[in-house]
């Protein structure tokens, strides 16, 4: 500590550029970090809180998927000994209209019973109370509001409130508002009850209800009403505590956290590599320093534990402005996040508030005082080396790093041929991740040496350009392959990442818009929601001949989809008319089976079709037989055919719709693909359609690009984060090669101040200095895009394997690469002009007894 106060702080205040640089490094990593932990558990924790506050004293909640049921379950479930109350419950989320308030969340329940489960708190005087449920009922356009939302909209009882349903606009007047705490603030407090049986028809439930809602009696378990119910109800049904629904929202979040560990890890990594490149300044600049400490009786032990000290505090400090950084971070990411999993899953969240884990915060500051700790081990070992007879003369400049470890470079070459030997056996995670692992740790440690190489193979052209100073900026480049490789691992680290993200995207672009153009074909799409497809509004079957109907109208395939639960996973449920289907899309691409055979199976009943994806997750074949759970029990059918389809990542089923009709009860509809007569216009039959239905249905009319848009920007806001990535790898050049030139220039101080004395021009030193840094650029950027390209490999067979099943094509991003050239060029440039000056401005006399 007395070392650290005496030589260290001192030294800070007056480095403070790479003081600054040190803590840079672990503020970027941990920021990422926490800021990507911190919004995915935000999320869930808003979704957790409003299941919470809806569920009340629910104790166990019945339901059967997204289709609903029917209102005899009810009647069932009512007669179990075991249940002491049990209430119908739908769940609907709205869109205000009114700007700046987003969605609202519609509970719509039985008011005759639910006041046992829920406690509605209504407020008096001015806000009169729902006195008699009766006349609640009796009046379905009745509304209750939270009294947070009622404030935001300056809204009373008695006021009304315009809502889209699936019968048009319909007003709703409020007739009572709840009091703040408690039920009314899920959601954000945007909270609305209504009468169930209303929201049938407001939504198009028909005769159904969302799930059913139960309290046990007295004396009995949980667990002995669970076993009790299951057993009345039969696979077809969930029987679960609400909690449960918490667990299901986090699975869907399971994929989006992986890839963001993944960026985590990466940025975590080239912080390292900063630290590790700013500690070798200290050591460098203060090599006179440490020959005084030795030369007054300092133990090489001692020397070491100041660096490791000094890494140590800074590690303190950037992981904690990391952690303040990271929290910030995830007040915009949680949004983001929120957005993407309402729209692909339908999910009713809302994230107001930033949930902070402490025990997330203290493993992170750990994990950079440790990062810290482990990037000074080999600065520190260097300067405990340090000899002090030789660092306390002029002139005898002990040099660092100069030689290659020809062990290191051995085990570099061992660990890549065990990497492919474990990518050509293939099969189990452990060889598959074991042999990625060793691949990029083989890349880091023959970092140094194809660094040297290739600053070799640059000479040429450099002497080309500037015969002087072209061989001097290789040459220091040369004679420091340490210090140069730290940096060049850096860049390499960050733009492998952002090649493997860019490659992962552009595939998926690739693979989506093939998919859309073959699948997605009709010229219009008549849906419940801008997406394609709502969790909550639903078309009654009776509006298909209305639709056919209309002029220009060829014909109108009806679709329903649905999320289903198998055995812990999501999927995607698509109902529609395969045999019609087929014979409008005949270019979708088949991963296994016959095209006519697999369509033939699956319209008479005799199986399905499921996506490559989906077989993946759940290790699927042709004909091998799978169980679907449904109101009417379990539907079991074999594997007819697969194909290629992205139409939900966690994996899609293509049922006929008949079949679907007769297992879960259900004839509505979500979409509606309508093909037209030969020579109409499209937008003439869309503004037929919007004519035809805008008063009487909640309705969607897209053009065939419109939806295609639509699908597009998704996958524009999944990716959303390559373009952090590209910000981060350009934050690494500049951090990186400003420090490598640093120590380059601190090491070479008379070697410049001797090419001034004899004539050398300003202009010359800035150009050595420039060369040099776009040297490493390049180095930087030829290892980046080909381990680049590696990692792609990997990541690609990552999704496939452990994230969504979806075997993409492998696609180099060129466009990416050829676009980061000059970017991390004109970075280099930019980090060398500080360097460059310092090099001028230092005064010739100061400068030449520097060794």
């Amino acid at each position: 500590m007395i070392l650290l106060r005496l030589i260290s702080w001192p030294d800070a205040r007056k480095h403070v550029l790479r003081s600054l640089l040190t803590v840079a490094g672990i503020i970027l990593g941990i920021a990422v970090f926490v800021g990507m932990h911190t919004a995915n558990r935000s999320v869930l924790a808003g979704f957790n809180q409003t299941v919470d506050r809806i569920a009340g004293k629910t104790q166990l909640q019945v339901s059967a998927g997204e289709a609903g049921f029917g209102e005899d379950v009810l009647e069932r479930i009512q007669s179990v000994p075991e249940v002491r109350v049990a209430v119908p419950v739908i769940e609907a989320v709205v869109d205000t209209g009114r700007k700046g308030q987003g969605n609202l969340l519609i509970l719509a329940v039985d008011m005759t019973g639910d006041s046992s489960l829920r406690d509605y708190q209504v407020g008096a005087g001015e806000d009169s109370p729902v006195e008699d449920p009766l006349v609640f009922l009796a009046q379905p356009d009745s509304l209750i509001v939270s009294r947070d939302f009622a404030a935001r909209n300056k809204m009373k009882t008695g006021d009304a409130l315009p809502m889209r349903t699936m019968d048009g606009e319909k007003r709703f007047t409020v007739r009572g508002i709840v009091q703040s705490g408690g039920l009314a603030s899920a959601f954000g407090g945007n909270l609305a009850v209504m009468d169930i049986y209303a929201a049938q028809k407001v939504f198009g439930r028909g005769r159904k209800f969302d799930r059913i809602d139960l309290a046990v009696n007295e004396g009995v378990t949980v667990q002995q009403c669970q076993t009790a119910l299951r057993k009345l109800l039969g696979p077809g049904f969930a029987v679960e505590p609400p909690s449960s629904r918490g667990q299901q929202f986090e699975s869907m979040l399971r994929v989006y956290s992986l890839s963001m560990d993944v960026s985590s890890l990466f940025a975590l990594l080239i912080g390292m590599f900063i630290i590790y490149n700013s500690l070798l300044i200290a050591v460098t600049q203060r090599r006179t320093e440490i020959g005084i400490l030795r030369a007054l009786g300092a133990t090489r032990g001692q020397i070491q534990m100041l660096f490791v000290g000094e890494a140590a505090v800074a590690g303190l400090l950037g992981s904690t402005l990391g952690v303040v950084a990271g929290l910030f971070i995830a007040k915009g990411l949680a949004g983001h996040i929120s957005g993407i999993i309402e729209t692909l899953y339908g999910s009713a969240e809302r994230t107001n508030e930033i949930s902070v884990d402490p025990k997330l915060a203290l493993f992170a500051a750990g994990l950079g005082v440790a990062a810290s700790v482990v990037s000074a081990l080999l600065p520190a070992r260097n300067a405990s080396a340090v000899d002090p007879a030789v660092a306390l003369q002029k002139g005898h400049s002990q040099a660092i790093g100069e030689s290659e470890n020809r062990i290191r470079r051995n085990i570099a070459i061992a660990m890549g041929a065990v990497s492919l030997a474990c990518l050509a056996v293939g099969g189990s995670a452990l060889f598959f991740y074991g042999g990625y692992l060793l691949m990029a740790l083989s890349a880091l440690l023959l970092t140094p040496m194809l660094a040297l190489w290739l600053a070799k193979a640059m000479r040429p052209l450099l002497s080309w350009l500037q015969p002087v100073e072209g061989p001097l900026a290789v040459e220091s480049i040369i004679l420091a392959p340490r210090r140069t490789s730290a940096t060049v691992a850096a860049l390499m680290l960050s733009l492998a990442m952002t090649i493997g993200l860019g490659g992962l995207a552009q595939s998926t672009y690739s693979s989506v818009r093939e998919w859309l153009d073959a699948t997605f074909n009709a010229p219009l799409f008549v849906t419940t929601s801008q997406s394609g497809a709502s969790q909550f509004y639903h078309f009654p079957a009776a509006m298909l001949p209305s639709l056919t109907a209309i002029e220009g109208v060829e014909e109108a395939q009806p679709v329903r989809h649905l999320k289903l639960n198998l055995a812990g996973k999501a999927a995607l449920l698509v109902a529609t008319d395969l045999t019609r289907f087929a014979a409008r899309t005949p270019n979708r691409r088949i991963a296994a089976g016959s095209y006519q055979k697999m369509y033939e199976a699956a319209a008479q009943g005799k199986g399905l079709i499921v996506s490559e994806n989906f077989a993946e997750r759940h290790g699927l074949s042709l004909a091998s037989d799978l169980e679907l759970p449904t109101p009417s029990g379990l539907l079991r059918l074999p594997v007819a055919g697969i194909v290629k389809d992205y139409s939900f990542q966690e994996g899609t089923i293509f049922i006929d719709r008949p079949v679907y009709m007769r297992n879960w009860n259900d004839d509505s509809i979500d979409m509606f693909r309508v093909y037209l007569k030969n020579g109409v216009a499209p937008d003439d039959v869309k503004r037929r359609i919007i004519e035809r239905f805008e008063r009487e249905r909640h309705l969607f009319v897209l053009s065939n690009q419109e939806l295609k848009s639509y699908v597009l920007h998704l996958a524009d806001q999944w990716f959303a984060m390559t373009y952090v990535q590209i910000a981060v790898a350009v934050l690494v050049s500049v951090l990186g090669i400003l420090n490598t030139l640093t120590v380059s220039i601190t090491e070479r101080k008379r070697e410049l101040a001797v090419m001034r004395a004899v004539g050398g021009l300003a202009s010359q030193v800035r150009r050595t200095i420039w060369l040099e840094a776009f040297t490493i650029a390049v180095i930087g950027l030829v290892l980046g895009l080909a381990l680049g390209a590696v990692h792609l490999y990997y990541q690609l067979d990552m999704i496939r394997r452990d994230f969504t099943g979806m075997a993409l094509e492998y696609q180099f991003p060129l466009s990416m690469a050829l676009a980061l050239v000059p970017v991390i060029l004109i970075s280099a440039w930019v980090s060398a002009l500080g360097p460059a000056e310092l090099a001028v401005r230092t005064p010739l006399v100061e400068a030449l007894e520097y060794e």
